[in-house]
């Protein structure tokens, strides 16, 4: 895509907003940078962009938007907003930055999408590919500052949220992952079918060269395949148009629960995969770093898109040796008195927190709350009610999360207003051998800036408390 002395309006000046704009400006684009933030919001930002010859403007999105050649969409503007609706109505380009990312690669795309396990897949299928693949997107480095790197031969594994497929249009990855599919982000997409449909851009375009990896367990993702496999799935959003879809890709599953006909499964005590030249048992489950039944589904995922590609086993099970959970993602941040504080941070939705739960025998001390997403909640509360002990509300969302645990029949329920209060309250009612857990169920901006922030926050609390007997803090 040649986008010398084209004007291109890039819409958010988050990490990718500010990719974009130095990505394009470098290919000779005439960049403006644009964000409804004021000035003051954006200070560190403006600082960042030092002398990058492109235009700024803040505090809101200007007709001079509609001027542009391009439209360019940060994931956290919504194809919704009033002026990108008005820029297509007027037959002004709108794409994201994963469609330009994929334009100006060389080599060939595996994206991962889904509820939840998103990271953990890639993260795995990284490291299977071991020096034959970089690893960009949602998972923190914007895909459009990373796939110049890629090496010649070797692939892009990308990590791709449902804002990112909004914007996709011939958008073709080699390999596509569907990880599940479970309600979320309702205070951005229309409804539960805006979101689905946004998930299933990620095999719109994929041909019969391709592969799609999806879930057999997940009942809204074994229907995606389905209908892949028929030839049914829209690939559409509202709004947008409906890519021309070629031959249908292979399909591979994955399975937790037992044998699938095509991909990898789990059975008594191993892992399994078939392709077409047969069943082959790989080896057996039980890796330290990646606990859960939620974890062992991910590691499916990538075992099925690594053999697909003809990765060797050992260098399989290597991977899935060494793998250690990431930041903020189920991830132990001290032992203080025998008490265990795990920080889920990254845990936004239902679906992540009930996986979290279910992953610990021990006596659970949930810490949950935040923005709330609109997402119904009763059925994590009955799961709340099942496998913690105690439940800690806090933040926008802390009363109907309340609510749905106590209509579950659970009675030991506390507010705070703080996270801070939050693990003091927790570390008080805590015993040798308990687990407290934070895992939100909810998006982090209503008391701190990401969801990074408030696991940072939350460690430094549990640090605070060293190593005092449990039960005896005030």
């Amino acid at each position: 895509m040649n986008f010398n002395d084209m004007s291109v309006a890039v819409l958010g000046m988050g990490r990718s907003g500010l990719a974009l704009a130095r990505e394009l400006s470098s290919r000779g684009a005439r960049v403006l940078l644009s964000d409804s933030r004021t000035r003051e919001d954006l200070r560190s930002v403006l600082d960042e962009l030092g002398d990058l010859p492109v235009e700024v403007e803040v505090a809101g999105h200007s007709d001079k938007v509609l001027q542009a050649d391009l439209v360019v969409l940060s994931p956290g503007v919504s194809v919704h907003h009033p002026l990108v609706k008005q820029a297509r109505q007027q037959g002004v380009p709108v794409m994201g930055e994963v469609e330009i990312a994929w334009r100006l690669s060389g080599v060939p795309f595996i994206a991962v999408t889904g509820t939840n396990g998103k990271s953990t897949t890639v993260t795995l299928i990284d490291r299977m590919l071991g020096e034959r693949s970089i690893l960009a997107g949602n998972i923190g480095n914007p895909l459009v500052g990373e796939v110049a790197q890629a090496p010649p031969g070797g692939y892009v594994v990308a990590e791709v949220s449902s804002f990112q497929l909004e914007t996709v249009h011939a958008f073709q990855p080699r390999v596509a992952v569907l990880t599940n599919l479970t309600p979320d982000h309702l205070d951005r997409h229309a409804d539960l079918e805006e979101y689905f449909a946004a998930k299933a851009r990620l095999f719109a375009r994929q041909g019969p060269q391709d592969v799609a990896v999806i879930s057999a367990d997940d009942p809204q993702a074994a229907r995606v395949a389905d209908l892949l496999e028929s030839g049914r799935l829209p690939g559409w959003l509202p709004g947008f148009p409906t890519p021309d879809r070629p031959a249908c890709p292979e399909v591979l599953r994955f399975s937790a629960r037992g044998p699938v006909t095509q991909g990898a499964w789990y059975q008594e005590g191993a892992l399994w995969y078939r392709g077409r030249s047969g069943a082959e048992r790989l080896f057996d489950w039980g890796f330290p770093g990646l606990p859960g039944p939620h974890n062992l589904a991910n590691s499916l995922a990538a075992v099925a898109v690594a053999r697909w590609l003809g990765v060797p086993t050992e260098a399989i099970r290597s991977a899935l040796e060494v793998h250690t959970p990431l930041h903020h993602r189920m991830e132990e941040v001290g032992r203080p008195g025998g008490v265990l504080f795990v920080d889920d941070s990254k845990g936004t939705n239902p679906g992540s927190v009930q996986a979290a739960l279910e992953s610990y025998q021990a006596p659970v001390l949930l810490i949950a709350g935040g923005k709330d997403k609109g997402t119904d909640f009763s059925e994590l509360g009955r799961c709340i009610a099942r496998h913690a002990r105690t439940l800690l509300v806090l933040g926008e969302a802390a009363g109907r999360l309340a609510d749905s645990a106590r209509a579950a029949g659970m009675s030991s329920i506390i507010s705070c207003s703080s996270l801070q209060e939050a693990v003091d309250v927790a570390w008080k009612n805590a015993q040798p051998g308990d687990v407290v857990l934070l895992s939100p169920a909810c998006a982090s901006f209503d008391m701190f800036r990401n969801a990074e922030e408030r696991g940072r926050l939350f460690a430094q609390a549990v640090r605070r408390l060293g190593e005092v007997r449990p039960g005896t803090a005030g």
